[in-house]
Order: C-alpha cells, then structure tokens, then sequence
C-alpha cells in the first residue's frame, strides 16, 4: 500500500473510494493489517510533538496545525515510537510534574496511548489531550477538549483530575467516558462504567455531583442532570464504531460535523424528525454513513470540499 495514501487517510483527507480501497487492503491479510497498524501507531506518536512546562496553554495554531509527516520526521527524535498494540510514555517520577505532551487527533481518527501511571486513554475524533510526561507526588492532572474514555489507574493518595473547559471530573480508579468540545460549549457529559466520580464547575467547586457506575450525567439548560445508562454501545467508538440508538438526526449531524471535522448544513426541514439507529464504522466516512442513511430517509445531499462543506437538501 501506498504509505503517502496512508497518512492521507489518517490525516482524514481521503475520499470514500480511497478509504474503501485502504480498508478492502487491510482486511485482505494479516500481514496487511500489521502494517496498517504499524504506520498507524507511527503516524499517531508523531503527533505528540509539543512540549512545554506546566502552566501553559496549548497555542490555538497548533490546535489549527495540519500535519505534514515529513516536517514532523525532522522533530521525531525527541519522540519515543513503541510499535506496540497501544504505546506508552515513561518518564521517571519526580515531586512535581514534568513538561506537558499534546496529542490532537486528525478528524475520523481516533488514538490510544498509556499515561506513565498505567492510565489508558482512547481519544476520539478532533479531540484534543494535554498531559505531563511525569504526574506530580499530589495529583493527575490531564486536559481534554473533546471526547475520551477512560481507564484510571487506581492511586488514593493521588486523585485523577480531568478539566474540561466548564467542568473537572476527579476520580481514583475507575472507568468512564466523557464527551466535552469546546465547538459545543452547551454540550457536556460524562458517563461511568466502574468506579465514583465527582464533577465540579470550574468556578464553583461547591457544586458538584458524585456518580455511581452506570450513571452519566449532562448539562440541561447550564445545570447538570443526572440519569441512568441504559445502551453501553455508544461507547464502541473507542472500538471505531459509531452506534446510534434512537438518535435525532440533527443531533447525529451535528457529531458527525465534529468527527469529520466538516461543515453540515441542513437546508431540508422534513429530515429532523428522524431519528436514527444503526451502527457505522468511523473509518467507512461520513460520505458513506450517509448513504446508508438515505435508504431509510429521503434526502439529497452536496458536498463542496473546497468550502469544507455538505449541504442535506
């Protein structure tokens, strides 16, 4: 396979005929799977090429940055590459932090790495995730702007903190997913699987809400609502795959603008009363989830990808 097709595809720039012929090469064989996975697990650790002290922001133009692979080669020597089923950063333990990495996931893609604690953590599409190389003797600070499952390694003397823009969400060892863009500042949730959580607003830690496994709680209206999960397959994406169960297509296209990182107009009023339920591959594209949905939905679309935008007519 073509490797500059590859990074095409994982930067999510290939078109549907494209993405159909890498995904029909790396089902073909075990041995093209294997290096489908090894050019994926490179293409994902060079991505982590920002360091700095902690107490820094992340620059907006790096959020912007498109990555050109052979820019980034240059830089790759400071990057440890463990061509592994997931990757690990490793760095000795110190009192207090260490130099901050960034890792922003291309749009339609999604990345696994392991935080120096034994942390697991899958991030999906146009998410962003700071994190140090080393925690401090106090606490587990990371930041995400986006959506990220979680699997917390147990440590009572040193919380997991995970700050979002309007939210932290403070654990110890548990399992959970939560679902925070900065595009969609009404938009918040968190949900958990094992475990306890306590979320607090930034600007008031007085208020918060504890959850028990099995619950997740959302922002209605700017206050924050708690329920009972009732499907866990919404949280397959970490799997690649999107499920959908009851969902309002508004709703769903407004996702998809995020996880393609596209532009999704909708100039056809009659499509909002559907709702959808089904399942996708992340990597089939956005182009071909919505042919799949046209057969139950009577709709017409154009895409302009000079102007990084569909239009649902």
């Amino acid at each position: 396979m073509n490797k500059e097709l590859l990074h095409t595809y994982f930067k999510g720039k290939t078109t549907p005929d494209e993405e159909k012929q890498i995904m029909d090469w790396a089902e073909a064989s075990s041995e093209n799977y294997s290096e489908y996975l090894q050019e994926r697990k490179i293409w994902n650790a060079l991505l982590v090429n920002y360091k700095q002290s902690v107490g820094s922001s992340v620059p907006t133009e790096v959020k912007n940055q498109t990555f050109n692979l052979w820019k980034i080669v240059s830089i790759a020597a400071s990057v440890t590459l463990l061509i592994t089923f997931s990757w690990t950063l490793l760095n000795t333990v110190s009192k207090e932090p260490e130099g901050l990495q960034a890792v922003l996931v291309p749009a339609g893609q999604r990345v696994q790495l392991v935080l120096e604690d034994g942390t697991k953590v899958w991030l999906n599409s146009n998410s962003s995730f700071t994190y140090p190389t080393s925690f401090g003797s106090k606490s587990r600070e990371v930041e995400l702007n986006g959506e990220g499952f979680f699997e917390v390694t147990n440590d009572p003397g040193k919380p997991f903190i995970v700050k979002t823009k309007k939210y932290d969400i403070k654990v110890l060892g548990t399992t959970f997913n939560v679902y925070a863009y900065d595009q969609e500042a009404s938009t918040f949730e968190t949900s958990l699987l094992s475990g306890s959580v306590d979320i607090s607003f930034k600007d008031n830690e007085k208020n918060h809400i504890i959850l028990k496994p099995k619950e997740r709680v959302s922002e209605v209206n700017g206050l924050l609502h708690k329920e009972a999960i009732d499907n866990l397959d919404r949280f397959r994406w970490k799997d690649g795959l999107i499920c959908l169960d009851d969902v309002p297509f508004e709703t769903l296209m407004a996702k998809f603008s995020i996880y393609y990182d596209v532009i999704i107009k909708i100039e056809n009023s009659k499509v909002l009363d559907y709702r959808c339920t089904g399942k996708f591959r992340q990597s089939d594209g956005i182009e071909y989830a919505l042919r799949v949905i046209q057969k139950d939905l009577k709709f017409k679309y154009t895409r302009d990808d000079e102007a990084n935008i569909i239009i649902i007519k």
